[in-house]
């Protein structure tokens, strides 16, 4: 029920679904997300009694209801705006002493019942959930995540067949882009997030857990490419758009590593045209890379700012060229800018080396 949601496009739309049954006690929770600064989540009326939960400023969550002793209400406001496009979770409970109401972190408000009166809530109508039978202004945005008395409510199946409600719910990323760690990037779904690690030396659901490898002295793992050639002799008339395809115009590379030795090899990529690119450390533990993208021309050699990095700590790199332009960033330092001099395109890649001390 985590992801159930749904999507309120205009102030008159709204669900409906049977009478909520709290006549002695009620619990109700779900999250919302709106840039709208006020409007209806829920509503249920009975003849004189009803219960309602409602944003009823920017900042502002108010439970109100009746259990004929005249109206009540318990009301959080926050320190920040609530229509802020972000997911802020609400709990709403009621018995016979008491009713409460939470909005994300916020300590709860109460407000006891009176000692002497009316303990029933006798609903009678239609549960009205992203709007109103009162003519009060609806909800919009997006609903999530709903349960009455700990049951979870289908608000995507309901959605599907009403006009101005759309199941599901656009934008979780702009909540939940942080969840996305080492350099992950959020991807949007109808029924929530995912993280996209490929670009990031981490795997796992948030893009959390290190691909690593302990490596020995003289040690390394080489990848090694088919030769393209093999390619064009299988795959005949349309090997040539396969073989244009292992031409690389630029690299984005990201790894972490940990060492205390120096010199040593984090990454060597070769082609099949004595084309190679080679990240390592020098004697003294700064970052060097080396550039060959034209076999008829020397190596460019590039250094980075002089830092030691062969300390033992751990250390991220990030790496990105499109054309000539290259950017090299370590850890949290600022980004450093090079510009190679000779060819652009990396052609054909024969084999790729990581990790060995030198």
């Amino acid at each position: 029920n985590f992801w159930n949601a749904a999507y309120f496009s205009k102030e008159t739309s709204y669900l409906h679904f049977p009478t909520f049954h709290g006549e002695l006690s009620a619990d109700i929770s779900f999250l919302f997300k709106t840039s709208s600064s006020s409007g209806v989540f829920l509503e249920n009326l009975g003849i004189k009694d009803f219960i309602r939960i409602e944003l009823s400023a920017s900042n502002e969550v108010l439970f109100s209801f009746d259990v004929g002793n005249g109206p009540l209400a318990v009301k959080v406001t926050s320190a920040g705006a609530l229509n802020d496009g972000r997911w802020h979770h609400v709990k709403a409970e009621r018995n016979v002493k008491e009713a409460s109401l939470s909005v994300d972190y916020y300590p709860p408000a109460v407000q006891k019942a009176p000692a002497d009166g009316h303990i029933h809530l006798q609903l009678n109508s239609q549960l009205f959930v992203g709007g109103t039978a009162s003519r009060q202004k609806g909800f919009l945005g997006c609903l999530r995540s709903l349960k009455l008395n700990g049951r979870p409510v289908d608000l995507e199946e309901r959605a599907r067949v009403t006009p101005g409600v759309m199941p599901g719910c656009p934008g979780h990323c702009s909540s939940y882009e942080g969840f996305c760690q080492n350099f992950g990037s959020c991807v949007e779904e109808l029924r929530g997030f995912t993280c996209d690690c490929s670009l990031s030396p981490y795997t796992g659901t948030f893009c959390h857990k290190e691909v690593s490898a302990f490596f020995k002295p003289g040690t390394s793992v080489t990848y090694t490419f088919k030769e393209p050639y093999e390619l064009i002799r299988n795959i005949s008339a349309q090997s040539s758009s396969i073989y244009s395809d292992l031409t690389l115009k630029g690299e984005n590379i990201s790894l972490s590593f940990r060492t205390s030795q120096a010199p040593a090899l984090l990454l060597y990529v070769n082609s099949y045209y004595r084309e190679n690119m080679v990240i390592l450390l020098n004697r003294h533990g700064h970052l060097e890379l080396r550039y060959k993208l034209a076999h008829n021309k020397d190596a460019e050699d590039l250094a980075t700012a002089g830092r030691n990095l062969a300390n033992g700590q751990l250390h991220k790199l990030s790496i990105q060229r499109f054309g000539h332009s290259l950017s090299v960033q370590v850890d949290q330092h600022a980004k450093e800018d090079f510009n190679l001099t000779s060819d652009t395109e990396f052609n054909a890649i024969k084999s790729i080396v990581i990790g060995k001390v030198l």
